[in-house]
């Protein structure tokens, strides 16, 4: 079973202990204005109902949960390797 996207985003906010709005406020302080993430926004991605997310705003997710990008993206759940003969 491979996780998505939303509920990567939703399991490190949880992880970190941080609402929605902690998130928002957080975001607020990104160098630049385009990695701003509203509450709004924020839960359209973590519902799964906004699905392409800028990378200025994945970059500011990632530093405010202290994570890297990849980690995103990489499958949580990985197959064991196959026996080669």
């Amino acid at each position: 079973m491979t996780t998505t996207l939303a509920e990567k985003l939703k399991k490190l906010r949880k992880k970190n202990k941080l609402s929605m709005s902690q998130v928002a406020r957080i975001s607020e302080l990104a160098p630049d204005h385009r990695g701003g993430i509203t509450q709004g926004y924020l839960s359209r991605l973590e519902s799964g109902k906004e699905n392409n997310p800028s990378l200025m705003k994945l970059m500011t997710l990632c530093s405010i949960y202290m994570v890297e990008p990849n980690d995103l993206f990489v499958k949580s759940s990985l197959k064991k390797p196959r026996k080669t003969r």
